[in-house]
């Protein structure tokens, strides 16, 4: 049975889909983390509110996982060392993800479903976070060209579509030549992550490559 991880999900799109959370470390306007605060409980209402209301328990769950998504950003907001704040908060709601996922089984966003879209987000955003860490790349980065091509990767091998993959790093290759023009180690990490990312997916999801 495949796991339904919605709270992993949830957390990731909350921090790193349309954010930055680089921004969040020693932010001290109350208007920034208040906005911050309102965007993450509506992501994990838009994934689980049909599951989560339906029982005592649902609701503790949603709560709790409310709660640790805060505390994950007062330790942003505290300027905590951000390898251990980002690998905990990605441990944990995996944690808590597995552990819920029997839960989450019957939800309108498919255990299938749910897996892809998870997949969407290991193999996009969340390397462009750890690339900030690293220092590949400016922490403000927002790393556009990159997550494009490996989501695009990611979509055509789940597909099948090994040509549409190719020309995917291809059109990369391009923009890079072109508006980057210096090399850079992540020309070749980049296609060579989405590929290997893609293809574990591609075997949860489906069983085979």
């Amino acid at each position: 049975m495949m796991l339904a991880l919605h709270l992993f999900l949830a957390h990731s799109v909350a921090d790193y889909s349309f954010t930055n959370p680089m921004k969040l470390y020693g932010e001290r306007s109350p208007l920034t983390i208040l906005k911050h605060t309102v965007w993450f409980i509506l992501v994990f209402l838009a994934f689980t509110f049909d599951t989560v209301f339906s029982s005592g328990f649902g609701m503790v769950l949603f709560a709790g996982s409310l709660i640790l998504h805060f505390c994950v950003d007062f330790l942003r907001i505290s300027k905590k060392n951000v390898w251990w704040v980002e690998v905990f908060s990605w441990f944990s709601f995996l944690v808590l993800g597995i552990i819920s996922s029997t839960f989450f089984s019957g939800s309108y966003i498919t255990p299938p479903f749910a897996m892809y879209l998870v997949g969407m987000v290991v193999v996009s955003v969340i390397p462009t976070q750890i690339f900030r860490m690293i220092g590949w790349i400016p922490k403000i980065d927002s790393e556009s060209e990159g997550i494009s091509e490996r989501l695009a990767i990611f979509i055509f091998i789940l597909a099948l579509n090994w040509l549409l993959a190719l020309v995917s790093i291809g059109c990369a290759v391009l923009y890079r030549l072109i508006f980057k023009k210096k090399n850079h180690p992540l020309w070749l990490i980049s296609p060579a992550l989405g590929f290997a990312v893609s293809l574990l997916f591609r075997w949860i999801i489906y069983g085979a490559f």
